[in-house]
């Protein structure tokens, strides 16, 4: 690559906090309730155009129309392109949280084009867990598995805009949590997962 992954990490982030900042995302958001940032974004390990979010809505707020609020303003932002609301309850995907997923894609073409936003409200437990989860990968992360995980990626992004669905989580999981560092090791444990990367 022509530039670290580390620079490109550092400006994709820089673009991302202009976004939230310019379109007022967060301010929007704490309007609602409590805000969390999340995933890469919140761990600086961005590869990619996406900002997750997590929100608990204020009591007696119900999920559904604080996140369509929240759609209504971005709606009417021109950089606006769609958007997508799951009711994540009952039995369907028991593995993902129990909530709601806000998806909205904007156009930012002065802060490296297309966007994906992710805003989850979830119960108060499921936020907890996260921000403990954050926290500890953060206090595990070093510049030698920084780079490590940025250089995978990249690798698991190759011709393709994103990395693969639960691509960071199984990353963070392997590196981070059960400390392996051998690539071939982690090739095959992605492999297991059903995630290929092109050596």
């Amino acid at each position: 690559m022509t530039k670290n992954v580390q620079e490109i990490a550092t400006s994709i982030r820089s673009n991302a906090k202009q976004v939230l900042e310019s379109k007022k995302i967060g301010s929007t958001i704490r309007e609602i309730g409590e805000l969390f940032y999340t995933g890469s974004y919140a761990l600086d390990l961005m590869t990619w155009n996406d900002i997750d979010m997590q929100v608990v809505v204020k009591n007696g707020t119900h999920a559904v129309e604080a996140l369509g609020s929240i759609l209504h303003r971005l709606m009417n932002d021109p950089g606006f392109i769609e958007a997508q609301i799951i009711h994540f309850r009952g039995n369907y995907k028991p593995k993902m949280p129990r909530g709601v997923y806000l998806g909205i894609k904007m156009d930012c073409p002065d802060l490296g084009g297309i966007w994906k936003l992710d805003i989850w409200s979830l119960t108060k437990q499921d936020f907890e867990k996260n921000r403990v989860l954050i926290e500890t990968l953060k206090s595990k992360l070093d510049p030698q598995n920084r780079a490590l995980i940025l250089e995978l990626k990249h690798e698991m992004m190759a011709g393709s805009e994103r990395v693969p669905k639960m691509g960071s989580h199984f990353l963070y999981q392997a590196i981070l949590l059960d400390g392996i560092r051998d690539k071939e090791a982690l090739y095959q444990y992605f492999a297991s997962q059903g995630i290929s990367i092109k050596k």
